[in-house]
């Protein structure tokens, strides 16, 4: 395969470098359809790779080809290049700037569109480092400025380059802002333009970058005033003559925020602006009131809020050098803008407007000008003794505001104003609350609130991670911090619910909750556990309850990946994570919440006190995720997540993860995703799930090492032997689980078999998972390896045998293969394993024992041929150490060794076709039977004496191998195996067993030695290996003709017509080669002639 691709990647490297248009174009179409492929598969990423810099040359040069096609194909690619991340990340530092010059270069210079949105678009999707792009920041400014300005007079490029002028304010915040006055003014003068398009797409973005140029810098309100002054506010008193107030007083909004506190050093240019508003406050048009308010809130946030920040700040210094004097200047000039922001708001309330005008006026005035700075102010105090009926007041007053959302209301708005504050007063020298009715009157809030809302939860949550805080204040603010958020979540599900919120509201709902969950997170795992820890699963958990799978796990909502910790994990370079989650990948909301979930539990210290209190929130956690509607996505993350933490401490929570997965799939009722097609993701990652222990093991000797060189090697280590009992049954449980229910959902089970080919990677070539040192003083990791290992081993075994399907994979079935080789081979290793650790503890003899009684029944159920010579070929290795050794101290691992090695010899007996025990399976057997033959424990060489007698000791001609030449001399000698007497002269052996053929038929079998001789043999065509000879019918002393058959007259005759080969081999010879243990049994039938006695006795003589 990576031939293939790498052969496929020269190619295009040949095409797009030829100076052929054709062939460049063939060859950028085809790199384009390589890149799109290559999305899923790693190799093509890794070609692309290692071809990176020579495509990216070709590539710069191309973009800026005459050819319209051509550019705009190369652009394509070279945005794939800069946009993904595992190809990004390679590209030289010097090569990056080139890209990034060239993309400027020829957006401001070309003259095709195609083109110069292409180039716009990949400044927009391109994920440098925020390093690279600071050395290039001027010049990509000039560049999408230069498309903002949009001289083409394209939409399409003005869309493309307001999409990159938000992808550089998110990667660098601080420099944007700092040159906002560049670039801001052209998207806010789109905010007048006669196409709604425009105006739509300026707003779009203006939300987006907010957070960046909000408050403003001194510059761009330079830059606004001017072009206030120019042409802005004449525009907006023609559109008002035009009628078209909502679209003018819309802007009006975005210009007063953009002119922020220089809106008090131009109180004329305010005063102009204002009489804007005059015209449309006044209009009878509910929809021209509405709007008129919410632009009114730009002005508040210009006039008042600064100068309640100016006032906190310099109150102590202007008390100080002028008390008197700059207290009253400072009163009187918040006074007038108060005043000024008040104004039109009690018109209103005053008046005999709609009721949803009367809803937006006390939004306005409730929300931005009392409730902003006087919660801000009270949270920030904290509930100390001297604070707290305050503190408490002001929580019932902001819990009640977000509740009247979530309240069972009839949906007239009317009845929705008229509800009346449930607030507590403390009752002075009575020491207790009176409950009293205030005609305070909430709506029920929108969207626009959620920032607010979340900042008070911010500000009260500070007061859980105080230290001087008592223990019972700070579980009083957590819970209060909890109970107003769920309110807050309910009534963002209603707004879900609500058919006319647009896809955009929602994306912003989402990103505003994730971000404050991400911001909560990273204050927790900084602040190293405790109560704010507890506080942040406890709001993950609450958003995970009250927000609807619909919305958390639908794929049209996806969300940046954008967790601190989860950028750190990059770095981990691991060839064996699976199902990877990259900083900055797009997922689910459920994803997004389940990464940062487990990214705090295992940032927390494992040792703490809480953490058996910990697990068990876990457990419920995922439990949850689990049972949600579509479970998948979140499964795969977690379970990539977890394998970038290589650790036993990491175990807890692995068995967490394998314990609710193992009671998910006991309630499944749908079993679709228990498919065992090879690309089932669902069915890889449960084996890479249950993998994850041995990985550890296999991982383990690095981190011993390392943890040598400081003197704590044993500290890597800490699984107790009751948690590794643990760890197993768990293993135990869901793989049991997971065989049922890929058995009920699909006609083969393949399941074992792929996760045992996952476990034998993790153990080397010597069967060992590291190679033993007792120096390194890791004994007891070796041993619980040793257990683990056995007992998957049994369990996988046992699973098997009781599998509905045993019958069907191994009774009866000859000609194929049950496809085991994987089992087979994870036994062998194991059984390696076990032999390195045999006798260090007598824990090791009872595994040891175990296994090798279970897999004695496995293979007592083997029939197939091929499984049967397969066995052999892959154990052979590890039992032929086991049987060399003759010290095996546990008695009972000595007699399962002994019982395992009869029913090894027993297959081969029963073999379905049958097995020809001839010279060339003599020798692949010879190392085994040379060991067991003459074996000091009985219970070994007893039965393979017996199998040697009835079968090889049947045979009437061998070749026998050199190392078992002195065995059998000396078995011989004892009369214990039987050898064929050859010391007759040929003739009379042949006479002799000329009389034995009444019954049987003998055959003439022609085998070739070295050099150009040959060796002729009699065999019985007959011959069952291990059948009983001694109770055959006499044979009558008369020579009798041997009577052929018609079928073998037919082999005679075509034996007879066919040609020796060069070498001089009989027809039809065929032995055992290269191991290869898959040949049909026909080698006795392909190497036998069929001869009648006259001819057989004729050849004979001339042989002799």
């Amino acid at each position: 395969m990576s031939s293939i691709i790498s052969n496929q990647i020269e190619e295009i490297k040949i095409f797009i470098s030829s100076n052929s248009k054709t062939d460049q174009s063939l060859g950028y179409s085809t790199l384009l359809h390589f890149q799109e492929q290559s999305s899923d598969s790693p190799p093509s990423i890794q070609a692309l790779i290692q071809s990176s810099r020579c495509l990216i040359n070709s590539i710069v040069s191309d973009i800026h080809n005459e050819d319209e096609e051509i550019a705009a194909q190369a652009l394509k690619c070279l945005g794939f290049m800069i946009y993904h991340p595992s190809l990004v990340a390679t590209i030289p530092a010097e090569d990056g700037k080139r890209v990034l010059e060239s993309l400027a270069k020829l957006i401001t210079f070309t003259k095709m569109k195609s083109v110069c949105n292409l180039g716009v678009w990949c400044i927009s999707i391109q994920q440098f480092d925020a390093t690279l792009l600071a050395a290039c920041f001027d010049t990509l400014l000039q560049a999408v400025v230069h498309a903002l300005d949009n001289p083409i007079g394209s939409l399409s490029t003005t869309f493309e380059a307001m999409q990159a002028v938000a992808k550089l304010a998110a990667q660098m915040s601080e420099m944007m802002r700092e040159s906002s006055h560049l670039w801001v003014p052209p998207i806010y003068r789109r905010l007048l333009s006669i196409d709604k398009r425009e105006r739509d797409m300026s707003e779009r973005c203006l939300l987006k970058i907010r957070p960046t140029i909000l408050p403003p810098s001194i510059s761009l309100s330079k830059a606004i005033i001017e072009d206030m002054r120019e042409k802005l506010l004449t525009g907006m008193k023609d559109w008002l003559d035009k009628g078209m107030k909502v679209q003018t007083v819309q802007a009006w909004g975005w210009f007063i925020c953009f002119l922020g506190s220089g809106a008090l050093k131009n109180r004329h240019l305010v005063n102009d602006m204002l009489k804007v508003l005059e015209q449309t406050f006044s209009d009878h048009n509910p929809q021209v009131q509405i709007a008129s308010l919410v632009a009114w809130q730009g002005l508040i946030d210009a006039l008042v809020h600064p100068q309640i920040l100016s006032c906190k700040k310099n109150r102590i210094q202007q008390l100080q050098t002028s008390p008197g004097k700059s207290s009253e200047l400072v009163l009187n000039g918040f006074s007038k803008s108060l005043k000024l922001a008040v104004a039109p708001l009690i018109g209103i309330i005053s008046s005999k407007c709609d009721v949803s005008v009367l809803l937006s006026c006390l939004n306005t005035w409730l929300i931005n000008v009392v409730l902003d700075p006087m919660f801000q102010a009270i949270f920030k105090i904290g509930p100390d003794s001297k604070s707290i009926r305050l503190w408490n007041f002001c929580l019932d007053l902001l819990e009640d505001c977000i509740s009247t959302k979530c309240s069972d209301l009839n949906s007239d708005p009317k009845n929705q104003v008229n509800l009346h504050l449930s607030a507590r007063t403390f009752i002075p020298g009575s020491g207790r609350y009176s409950w009293n009715q205030y005609p305070i009157k909430w709506l029920p809030w929108d969207l626009s609130q959620l920032d607010f809302y979340l900042k008070m939860i911010s500000i009260i949550i500070t007061h859980v991670a105080t230290a001087t805080a008592a223990p019972e204040s700070k579980k009083s603010v957590c819970d209060a911090a909890v109970r107003i958020f769920r309110f807050v979540l309910k009534g963002v599900q209603m707004e879900f619910r609500n058919p006319s919120n647009n896809y955009d509201n929602i994306m912003f709902c989402l990103n505003t909750i994730l971000s404050f969950m991400k911001k909560l997170g990273e204050d927790a795992s900084s602040d190293g556990g405790g109560d704010l820890f507890n506080t942040s699963l406890y709001l993950i958990e609450a958003t995970m309850e009250e927000l609807e799978p619909s919305i958390m796990e639908s794929p049209l909502y996806k969300v940046a990946l954008d967790i601190s910790y989860v950028g750190s994990l990059d770095s981990v370079k691991h060839s064996k994570i699976p199902h990877r989650c990259s900083f900055m990948d797009m997922f689910s909301p459920m994803v997004y919440l389940t990464v940062l979930y487990l990214g705090l539990v295992v940032q927390l210290t494992l040792n703490t006190p809480e953490m058996e209190l910990i697990l068990q929130r876990l457990q419920r956690f995922y439990k949850f995720v689990l049972s949600s509607d579509d479970p998948l996505e979140s499964f795969l993350a977690s379970v990539g997540f977890l394998y970038a933490h290589m650790g036993f401490k990491y175990m807890e929570i692995w068995m967490v993860m394998v314990t609710c997965l193992n009671g998910c799939i006991d309630g499944m009722k749908d079993l679709s995703l228990f498919k065992t097609d090879s690309d089932n993701s669902f069915h890889r990652a449960i084996c890479h799930l249950l993998s994850y222990p041995f990985i550890l093991f296999s991982c383990a000797k690095k981190d011993i090492t390392l943890l040598r060189a400081s003197n704590s090697p044993k500290e890597s280590f800490v699984l107790s032997e009751r948690k590794l009992e643990q760890a197993i049954e768990v293993w135990k449980s869901l793989y049991g689980s997971v065989c049922v229910a890929c058995l009920k959902s699909s006609a083969t089970n393949t399941f074992s078999h792929d996760l045992c080919a996952m476990l034998n990677s993790c153990f080397g070539g010597n069967g060992s998972m590291f190679q033993y040192n007792s120096e390194l003083g890791y004994k007891d990791l070796e041993l619980a390896c040793l257990s683990f290992s056995g007992k998957v081993l049994v369990c996988i075994l046992e699973q098997k045998l009781a599998s509905d399907t045993i019958g069907r994979e191994f009774v009866g079935v000859c000609n194929e293969s049950s496809g085991i080789n994987n089992i087979f081979v994870f036994a062998s290793r194991v059984m390696k394993f076990m032999y390195v650790n045999m006798g260090r503890e007598p824990a090791s003899g009872l595994v040891s024992s175990r296994v090798f009684s279970t897999l004695t029944c496995f293979i007592s159920c083997l029939h197939s041929k091929q499984d049967i010579l397969s066995f052999f070929e892959i154990i052979s290795g590890p039992l032929l150490q086991w049987l060399s050794h003759q010290e095996i101290k546990d008695e009972n691992a000595k007699d399962q060794l002994g019982i395992l090695w009869a029913e090894s010899l027993n297959c081969l007996q029963r073999s379905q076709p049958l097995l020809t025990f001839d010279s060339s399976f003599l020798g692949l057997q010879a190392s085994l039977l040379e060991k067991t033959l003459d074996h000091p424990n009985t219970s070994v060489s007893d039965p393979t004496i017996i199998f040697w007698n009835s079968t090889y000791g049947k045979q009437i001609s061998l070749e026998y191998p050199q190392n078992l030449l002195h065995v059998l001399h000396r078995l011989s000698r004892n009369g214990r195996i039987s050898l064929y007497n050859r010391s007759k002269s040929f003739v009379a052996r042949c006479s002799t067993l000329e009389h034995d053929t009444v019954t049987t038929p003998w055959c003439c079998k022609i085998t070739p030695t070295q050099k150009s001789s040959k060796r002729v043999e009699l065999t019985e065509e007959g011959m069952i290996p291990g059948s009983n000879q001694n109770n055959k019918p006499p044979s009558n002393s008369k020579r009798k003709r041997v009577e052929l058959t018609e079928h073998q007259k037919e082999v005679r005759r075509a034996h007879q017509g066919r040609e020796r080969d060069c070498n001089g081999h009989g027809p039809g010879v065929r032995t055992y080669t290269n191991l290869d243990f898959s040949q049909g049994n026909q080698e006795s039938q392909d190497s036998q002639g069929i001869q009648d006695s006259e001819a057989m006795l004729k050849m004979l003589r001339r042989v002799g």
